[in-house]
């Protein structure tokens, strides 16, 4: 999971103009790095591509930590196996 949460910050940053450091697991997206919608549409796309995982949009509301984010891929990968 630790790989995994590294590798979502990694995608995370440049979208949400910030450092890496910056996205700890629980960091609130919405609130602690302004990540809006718009954002969040493009890190799930980047996400959908780097796992090949089929994300729901009406999902998106969860999408508020990298950890909550770390979970839905982890049950994606899951039900593909």
């Amino acid at each position: 999971m630790e790989n995994l949460l590294k590798e979502i910050a990694e995608i995370i940053a440049p979208i949400a103009e910030c450092e890496v450091e910056e996205v700890h697991p629980d960091v609130d997206l919405p609130n602690a790095l302004e990540v809006d919608s718009l954002r969040g549409l493009e890190i799930m796309v980047m996400i959908e591509r780097k796992y090949k995982v089929k994300l729901s949009e009406e999902r998106l509301p969860e999408m508020t930590t990298p950890r909550s984010i770390a979970e839905m891929i982890s049950e994606q990968l899951e039900m593909a196996n």
